[in-house]
């Protein structure tokens, strides 16, 4: 019987800063490598019923874009990014749709793949959620803004709350890109392994070098040094079966997350597996995958709720 083949579905986040240029460049480097599903959405608070009426269901041209929402307008720049990137023909004008939590508008690809714009209204993690599932997007890749301890603290951290909260797996754009090399945590955890579906989806995108990397705390017990070298052969025998080289980087010290920040360096892609650990604990202490996003300077995929949910990485046959 012959395997079906996952389409991953992406959603790349936009605020129209400049940083939010390089998660929809990554996320159209994707979608062109995987025939992914894609789509772009902005979240606001307040509601759309508060401001002047959006011209809906007309040809609206592009050079009137300064007379729309700040939103739209961030979508706008959107599609240009992703024009430059060739993933549409210039755009001379778009038709607007009003709905009950927003707005969308749809550019449609060359080969006739068309392709949603969201601008959502509401608190910045339900919205997304909501679209998450109403949709079944399998990754949100984002350029979240780096802040200081002490913006983090009167602000919040979007990158944590998005860690937490958010029902599925991030793409957290910073120096990686996708012909960087991959670091793939794979330590044996049940939270580890639980990555392996979606890098199965991801592999034929990957490019550079891979590497399988275990961070050893010196502390280590037997059964978690036998599960770190079990997973770490049976991701080597996988690998080497769908003809992806991979090398291996076994690091022992008394700081799991400086080992794994010093292998990664500024321009990676790591990726791990989101912690299973209780969800007050995490919140008061942080998960290690956690403590990397917000000190890695390198991109970083947090897999939380993979695309095949129920395929066992150790279970065979785990195809290419």
């Amino acid at each position: 019987m012959t395997e079906s083949k996952k389409t991953l579905k992406i959603l790349v986040y936009t605020d129209g800063r400049p940083e939010a240029a390089k998660a929809l460049c990554f996320g159209a480097e994707l979608k062109n490598r995987l025939a992914a599903e894609m789509a772009v959405i902005t979240v606001r608070s307040g509601t759309h019923a508060t401001e002047d009426p959006t011209p809906v269901g007309i040809d609206l041209p592009l050079n009137n874009r300064h007379a729309l929402s700040v939103g739209l307008q961030h979508l706008i720049g959107a599609v240009d990014v992703l024009t430059d990137e060739g993933l549409f023909e210039p755009q001379l004008s778009i038709n607007i749709r009003a709905g009950a939590h927003g707005h969308l508008f749809i550019c449609t690809t060359p080969s006739g793949e068309r392709i949603p714009f969201y601008e959502r209204f509401g608190h910045f993690i339900e919205a997304l959620n909501h679209v998450v599932e109403d949709h079944r997007y399998d990754l949100l890749i984002a350029a979240p803004p780096r802040r200081s301890v002490m913006w983090r603290f009167l602000l919040g951290d979007t990158t944590r709350k998005l860690a937490l909260d958010l029902h599925t797996s991030i793409l957290v754009v910073r120096g990686g890109n996708p012909n960087s090399r991959y670091l793939v945590c794979a330590d044996g955890s049940p939270s580890a392994r639980r990555q392996f579906p979606l890098l199965k989806i991801l592999l034929p995108s990957i490019r550079g070098p891979l590497e399988l990397i275990w961070a050893k705390p010196p502390d280590a017990s037997e059964v978690k040094i036998r599960a770190a070298e079990e997973c770490l052969q049976h991701a080597t025998n996988w690998l080497e079966n769908c003809d992806k080289y991979n090398t291996i980087r076994k690091l022992e010290g008394d700081n799991p997350a400086d080992l794994i920040l010093g292998a990664a360096g500024s321009n990676a892609v790591i990726m791990m597996g989101a912690s299973l650990r209780h969800d007050v604990y995490k919140r008061m202490m942080g998960s290690l995958p956690i403590q990397i996003l917000s000190r890695t300077e390198s991109s970083m995929i947090l897999v939380k709720l993979p695309p095949d949910a129920d395929t066992d990485f150790f279970k065979d046959p785990f195809t290419c």
